[in-house]
């Protein structure tokens, strides 16, 4: 498509013209390679940032017969002058629509995105629903639409949109995905062999009772771009992300990440130092990001600090070093950090008393807390951010007015520390502990956030409990929300993640419309019902 006499018209258009360094552009296209769009389901700011989009690319484009390219969803601007000009959403590297290409692969991170996975399908001009795209795809037939990422480990509430879901890693599992394309052309004859790999979930070939097990890859051996695209735009994580460790040994009982990417597994102080060497030198990133659900978990990790320093002292780079624990060490790490740059110290204590706390598998005291912010004040932070959450299992108003008091506590010790707080709904999560847990509502999360901003002596940011809301029902949803997303998709919802965008109201149209009472869907689920998700064991 002649793309250049629409960007004087759209904002940042950067992010729909491709050839970014290190991007791969194979044009014109080889007839005989399988055409795979990897597609994610939010801005390019947001999805450039994504590591998995990376390391899928990245593998994609080295195995042998296939060509991958990007493409996201497109701002407003953009997107009203397609459906003006009746054109097809188009890949970035090619500008080729979307449904020309044979596979296309949808990131999914979270719930709050489904919306959009149905505009792109649109935009497209692909049929929404799997049914409606069954046939030989290079004979006029709809693309193969699969999707993997975190929020597929319960797939039912879309399950109606893709036609195959990838559960785990997918390092490996992408490639004998491609693989089979290239050997089938029937789509429903593909459907029932990918339906044979023990951790893909066809939807169209599942009896409701096999056993989907999530995929497991090597950290150690698994491929890892060196030369990772490098975005036009000032994007979110704008420097090299390098995953150290891949799982979580702490298992605190709401996260649902520590499950899905549990066994903890380790990537060797000299790979991740190759990767660094190699990275920089094909990037020019002035900063570097250590990666993981728990970096200062990672063992010797002081000593794989020291290591890295010595490399990005020498070529001044920044590092930065997030998801650490609350503890004395971890201010020690993050002050090795300071070499180049200013940097800002996060922890998460998430409860505000010690029993709510244990309650939730975060075993950390008020006196470890009052310690590491002392610390981190006597070691030269000025500004630090916490993170609590909600509505958790259990909790009472006395943990409300523990969150007061641990924060009133840290003020009167350090005056002159500035804190940002930020507060965030409780969501129960599919294969975690807290499962079958109820969603606090609305209500309660309203009158809890303006009662703490009255009371906390810090700014206090908050998610909005109605995004949560819509997050929670589908988090834990079977296939009748399907239609809810379909007829919420009709009445305008989309970037559901987005303040700006959101309608909570167009929401519950939605529901009302579908007959499905949102306020159910959101009760505790009882010990005797099985669960949606039951099929897929992470």
């Amino acid at each position: 498509m002649d793309l250049e006499k629409f960007l004087p018209f759209v904002k940042k258009p950067a992010q729909y013209i491709g050839q970014e360094w290190n991007s791969t552009s194979h044009f014109p296209l080889p007839t005989s390679h399988l055409r795979f769009c990897l597609v994610f389901p939010d801005l390019y700011e947001i999805g450039m940032s994504n590591l998995g989009l990376q390391i899928i690319y990245n593998i994609l484009n080295k195995t042998e017969f296939v060509v991958c390219e990007r493409a996201f969803s497109p701002a407003a601007d953009m997107e009203t002058l397609l459906r003006k000009n009746n054109l097809p959403l188009f890949s970035i590297e090619t500008k080729t629509p979307l449904n020309e290409f044979d596979i296309i692969g949808f990131n999914i991170q979270h719930e709050l995105c489904y919306t959009n996975i149905l505009n792109i399908l649109d935009l497209a001009k692909i049929p929404l629903k799997t049914k409606d795209r069954m046939g030989t795809v290079r004979e006029g037939q709809s693309p193969l639409i699969i999707a993997g990422g975190p929020a597929c480990v319960n797939p039912l509430p879309i399950s109606e949109f893709i036609d195959a879901f990838v559960i785990g890693d997918g390092e490996d599992i992408i490639t004998q995905i491609t693989n089979y394309k290239l050997q089938i052309t029937n789509k429903n004859d593909l459907l029932k062999k990918l339906s044979e790999i023990p951790s893909v979930y066809v939807p169209s070939f599942h009896n409701g009772k096999r056993t989907i097990k999530k995929n497991i890859v090597d950290l150690e051996s698994a491929q890892f771009p060196t030369n990772p695209v490098v975005p036009f735009l000032n994007v979110i994580q704008n420097r090299l992300n390098v995953e150290i460790m891949r799982g979580c040994g702490r298992g605190c009982f709401f996260c649902q990440a520590s499950k899905l990417y549990s066994p903890r597994r380790l990537r060797s102080k000299e790979k991740i130092l190759e990767i660094i060497e190699k990275g920089l030198a094909s990037t020019g990133y002035d900063e570097i990001s250590l990666l993981s659900l728990s970096t200062s978990d990672y063992p010797k990790i002081n000593e794989l600090m020291d290591d890295v320093l010595k490399v990005c002292v020498a070529k001044k780079v920044a590092v930065a070093l997030p998801s650490l624990r609350c503890h004395p060490s971890s201010v020690d790490l993050a002050a090795k950090t300071r070499v180049f740059k200013k940097t800002s110290l996060t922890f998460a204590p998430e409860a505000g008393t010690e029993r709510l706390r244990k309650h939730i598998g975060k075993f950390i005291t008020d006196a470890e807390i009052l310690e590491t912010t002392n610390y981190a004040y006597k070691s030269g932070w000025r500004l630090l951010k916490l993170y609590f959450m909600l509505g958790l299992p259990s909790e009472t108003d006395e943990d409300i007015e523990g969150i007061v008091s641990i924060v009133r506590s840290i003020k009167k010790q350090t005056p002159l520390l500035n804190l940002n707080i930020t507060i965030s709904p409780f969501v129960p999560k599919p294969h975690t502990v807290f499962e079958r847990e109820k969603f606090f509502g609305t209500d309660y999360f309203n009158e809890k956030r303006i009662y703490l901003k009255k009371k906390l002596p810090a700014e206090v940011k908050s998610h909005k409990p109605e995004m949560s809301t819509i997050e929670a029902i589908f988090a834990r949803g079977d296939e009748k929300l399907c239609s809810v997303l379909e007829m919420a998709y009709k009445n305008g919802c989309k970037f559901d993640n987005w303040n700006e965008f959101f309608s909570y109201e167009k929401w519950l149209d939605a529901f009302s419309k579908c007959g499905v009472n949102p306020d159910g869907e959101l009760k505790e689920i009882e010990k005797s019902k099985a669960l949606p998700w039951d099929f897929i064991e992470l």
